[in-house]
């Protein structure tokens, strides 16, 4: 018997017609006892157990209706599309939202170890200026005017927003929320929480969410911000959010993991268990990794995969809250949808994208104090990765640059082309022989480390 993984189960593939051999060429395969062998193929987004009988010579023997599973670009290239890529009711939906992050400042009263911004020398750090605000509100207004329907959100990113300095250009972002019924999300290191605090309790009802980065609980803070150099003291930080959660604040806690934290995912977690903090609407705990896009932090020593995020989270996973949220899963994130280990990870990517960024399902844009428009979290305040100036750029109509084994020819040929895709396009861009070994060798790890594991489980209740 052979089976397909789907839905956290094998379930079985009936034979109903005659057997036929397909090439294995370019499909991921691993044994998993002497009965049966792991068959990926990520071109199909594929995870199947082939009984060992029916492999033989880099050929599987199985039902001939199977054949389509077992396309890859190296056998059939023109069954890929660009078109049978994307879902189209997905596409429809991308086009009612759009997300435009003001980047008020590139000023920041930290310099974490692991930023990728503050690393950039040429980031030019005044505050906008009022003018210039009021041209992004202008648009705004503009969008609300062409389509009704079209549901705008505005967010406040950095350096840090939330500066005393920048008191007045985040009164007037709040006012025009008010006064144009639009949500408004703040990412912030927290620092000045309290310096704000009755101004975002007051205006809570227009805050979509403030997102905070706790990295540690109070005792192990001093150790960890030796490396890190994440001050934004975690006993303070976790005051004001309780103050701003009991006053009915959206509040949006990530944890960044690497080697100075994952040993203590499951205190974080139990500590806000304790705390009672899952239990309210208005609160989440995000789970995220540092990474290195442009290869240029230095922090390399430190940083971990995802498989050993995954493990740490595997370790409370019957207790996982619908408001915990990994936000690191990146090729490996088809097979933890079909392992259902995926931790309510909410990116909108496609089935072939490696993130958000490179999907045509998310329309963001970040402004910067300039008026230039960037795509991705990481580029912004780069200028080779300048999109336009909003002065002459339509938002609507701008299609972002899309990414997937299509567009890279090495990656058509390769076992994990169609779950990786080239992998992060920023690291690719830099470096892409490096990119691509990091990939490669963390799949092998979440396969021997998880999906074995987990599979063999999953036979064993048969």
């Amino acid at each position: 018997m052979n089976y397909e993984l789907e839905e956290g189960v094998l379930k079985p593939i009936l034979s109903v017609g005659k057997l036929k051999k397909f090439s294995l060429a370019s499909i991921y395969k691993k044994s998993i006892d002497q009965n049966y062998t792991l068959v990926i193929n990520t071109f199909r987004n594929k995870i199947l157990v082939v009984d060992n009988q029916c492999i033989m010579d880099d050929k599987v023997e199985i039902d001939e209706s199977l054949e389509n599973w077992f396309k890859t670009p190296a056998n059939d290239l023109e069954y890929f599309t660009v078109d049978t890529l994307y879902d189209s009711e997905q596409l429809l939906e991308a086009k009612k939202r759009i997300q435009i992050s003001i980047a008020v400042t590139y000023s920041c009263n930290l310099h974490c170890s692991y930023c990728f911004q503050q690393k950039y020398d040429g980031l030019i750090k005044k505050t906008i200026t009022l003018a210039d605000l009021n041209i992004i509100l202008d648009k705004i207004s503009e969008l609300q005017a062409k389509d009704p329907k079209l549901d705008i959100s505005i967010g406040l990113f950095g350096g840090e927003p939330l500066l005393p300095k920048n008191e007045a250009i985040i009164d007037r972002i709040f006012e025009y929320c008010v006064e144009h019924k639009v949500k408004v999300g703040i990412t912030t290191n927290g620092i000045f929480l309290p310096y704000f605090a009755k101004k975002l309790i007051i205006y809570r009802g227009i805050i979509s969410a403030i997102a905070v980065t706790i990295n540690t609980l109070p005792e192990t803070y001093r150790e960890t911000v030796k490396i890190t150099k994440v001050a934004n003291n975690p006993e303070k930080l976790l005051a004001v959010t309780k103050l701003l959660l009991d006053y009915g604040v959206v509040m949006d806690v990530g944890t960044n993991f690497d080697k100075t934290n994952l040993s203590k995912l499951s205190d974080i977690f139990n500590y806000f268990v304790d705390q009672g903090y899952f239990e309210r609407e208005n609160f989440y705990w995000n789970v995220g990794r540092v990474d290195d896009r442009f290869f240029d932090t230095g922090y390399d020593d430190y940083i971990v995969s995802e498989t050993d995020i995954l493990l740490e989270l595997m370790k409370i996973k019957d207790g996982i809250p619908n408001n915990l949220h990994a936000g690191f899963i990146q090729t490996c994130k088809n097979i933890t949808d079909k392992l259902d280990l995926s931790f309510n990870e909410e990116q909108i990517k496609g089935i072939y994208n490696y993130c958000w960024n490179v999907s045509p399902y998310e329309k963001v844009y970040y402004v910067d104090n300039e008026l230039n428009l960037f795509r991705c979290t990481v580029t912004v305040g780069r200028p080779q990765y300048i999109l336009g100036n909003l002065d002459n750029f339509d938002l609507l109509t701008y299609e972002h640059e899309t990414k997937t084994f299509l567009d890279y020819k090495v990656c058509q040929t390769c076992y994990l082309g169609g779950f990786c895709s080239g992998g992060c396009k920023l690291s690719a861009d830099v470096d892409f022989d490096k990119q691509c070994r990091w990939e490669k060798k963390e799949f092998e790890r979440f396969v021997n480390l998880i999906l074995l594991p987990e599979i063999k489980k999953r036979l064993k209740c048969l």
